[in-house]
């Protein structure tokens, strides 16, 4: 008996998330300090319910994705490390399961990237009323919460119900770009160790100075290599900013030359002389008395004649 393409993509899965997964843990626990790993074992999610989900959202479940619910029905794997005689919670990479797998309500996008005055929280409301649209995306699944400090979301842009792509909402609810497919997405938080923060890397506010600490502990290659994107991306952004609304070109700011010419400014203002104070009583009546001539000088005058 001959088993049919689908059940070969789903075995495929299985290998590659089985392989991933135990190599993972793996690793992690070989590396110094770490502890307390744990992958949570979830049962396969059942084909008719990916189906339903389908239905209920009118839209295409990509295969990958599809595949990976066939294999698990979503993921959690945690670790800690052992630091200054206590246990730390560090590292968390999560998928969430199919029934967690919901619309978001996705913000207005204005131009040059700004949004509306919302919150992350905002775009929870499930009402269809409440959900602003985001420039061409269309609908949005969250797929990880990120702690609160962001949301991984299946998006799908307007129009098209194939080949969503793999966003991150972040705080100040502007996107950016992570993945084109769910399994690249998967592949790029497996090879972050799920350190906390990783998905700001591939945004321009780049990682803080703590996440930075722990990859430099834990994944320095994985940290050069982000850093040398953001610089790459960064730079490629750093030219001439065209304004959109009057479609004229700001120049960059050159700051030596802008300090130069303010240095200069101040070396041409010539200092103020104080005010002189007025003279004291009592100096004046001094300088009055040393006028007059003396009586010695007077007698000596009348001698002489």
């Amino acid at each position: 008996m001959t088993t049919s393409l689908p059940d070969e993509k789903a075995a495929r899965t299985r290998e590659l998330y089985d392989r991933i997964s135990l190599g993972i843990v793996r690793s992690l626990e070989k590396r110094t300090g770490v502890t307390d790993v744990k992958l949570l074992d979830r049962k396969p999610a059942d084909p008719g319910r990916i189906c339903d989900w389908e239905q209920e959202h009118c839209t295409h479940m990509p295969e990958d994705l599809k595949n990976f619910y066939i294999t698990t029905d979503g993921l959690l794997l945690c670790w800690s490390v052992k630091f200054n005689g206590s246990v730390i919670p560090l590292g968390r990479m999560e998928v969430n399961p199919l029934g967690n797998l919901k619309r978001i309500a996705t913000p207005v996008s204005e131009k040059h990237g700004a949004t509306q005055s919302v919150t992350v929280t905002d775009t929870e409301s499930d009402e269809e009323n409440e959900r602003p649209r985001f420039g061409q995306i269309e609908r949005a699944f969250e797929i990880d919460a990120c702690c609160s400090h962001g949301k991984v979301c299946l998006v799908y842009e307007e129009g098209v119900v194939a080949n969503p792509k793999i966003w991150f909402l972040d705080r100040a609810v502007r996107w950016h770009f992570l993945a084109s497919s769910f399994m690249e997405y998967f592949r790029l938080m497996v090879m972050h160790l799920g350190l906390p923060q990783w998905q700001y890397a591939f945004t321009d506010i780049g990682l803080s100075p703590m996440s930075k600490q722990w990859f430099n502990l834990y994944a320095p290659v994985r940290l050069a290599i982000d850093d040398e994107q953001l610089g790459r991306k960064l730079r490629d952004t750093d030219a001439d900013i065209v304004v959109a609304d009057k479609g004229t070109v700001v120049g960059k700011v050159d700051i030596d030359r802008l300090f130069k010419i303010t240095s200069d400014k101040n070396r041409d203002k010539q200092p103020k002389k104080k005010p002189q104070p007025p003279p004291s009583p009592q100096s004046n009546s001094q300088k009055v008395s040393s006028s007059r001539p003396s009586l010695a000088h007077l007698a000596s005058k009348r001698n002489n004649r």
